[in-house]
């Protein structure tokens, strides 16, 4: 299975959303646990402080502000993230607005 994108056909953005994932939750999942999960966050076993530290990664890394009770269902999914980021105007992890 690849880190593909189903959706933009964009590796690069997918992995990055994988690679903060599993920095917010201290290693405890790894890409390979989100890949086999299908991307989601829930099953790989993400909690609610990854939750909170996820969220503030991406903020960080891509100006994205997430609610997360308006934003829940696509923040349980790697594809929902990498489409919250797409709705943003990000490009290629970069800020295109």
């Amino acid at each position: 299975m690849t880190g593909m994108d189903v959706r933009t056909g964009d590796p690069g953005l997918r992995e990055q959303v994988e690679s903060l994932v599993v920095l917010a939750t201290g290693r405890a999942v790894s890409v390979d646990d989100l890949r086999g999960c299908g991307g989601s966050l829930d099953v790989a076993g993400v909690n609610s402080i990854a939750y909170i530290n996820l969220i503030e990664a991406l903020d960080r890394q891509f100006h994205v502000v997430v609610d997360p009770e308006r934003d829940a269902e696509a923040l349980s999914q790697v594809d929902g993230i990498v489409g919250l980021i797409r709705s943003a105007g990000v490009v290629d992890g970069q800020d295109r607005t």
